[in-house]
């Protein structure tokens, strides 16, 4: 192997384990979406977030969702070795094919899970 090819893998090594160290600035929780009769339900995944730290806005037929997860386990004396769980801000939107500004929208939070029903007034 020539000096040129060790720096050219030397260099993609370093790129692909700093890939794997950094985590996004913002994450997108998953969701499903459920479509029914009088409107939707969305399920959104937020372990480790606190319904204090959500936010939720309305705009004609677009729904956001945001808030922040943070790491509140810390113990003294330990090192980070490994970091998996993304702790920062997120945001998920929704767009849907009617304004839902004067629906009915109720929340329920419960083992980390996010639930939004939208309800369209009939």
């Amino acid at each position: 192997m020539t000096y040129k090819t060790d720096l050219m893998i030397l260099t993609r090594r370093l790129h692909v384990a700093a890939e794997k160290r950094v985590q996004p600035l913002r994450w997108q929780p998953a969701a499903d979406v459920y479509e029914g009769r009088d409107g939707w339900l969305i399920k959104l995944e937020l372990a480790g977030v606190r319904f204090e730290d959500l936010q939720l806005r309305v705009t004609g037929n677009f729904l956001s969702v945001a808030g922040r997860r943070v790491d509140f386990e810390r113990e003294r004396g330990l090192r980070l070795k490994s970091m998996e769980i993304t702790y920062s801000e997120f945001e998920r939107g929704f767009e849907f094919p009617v304004s839902i500004e004067q629906a009915r929208i109720l929340t329920d939070f419960r083992n980390g899970m996010l639930l939004i029903r939208i309800l369209l007034e009939a």
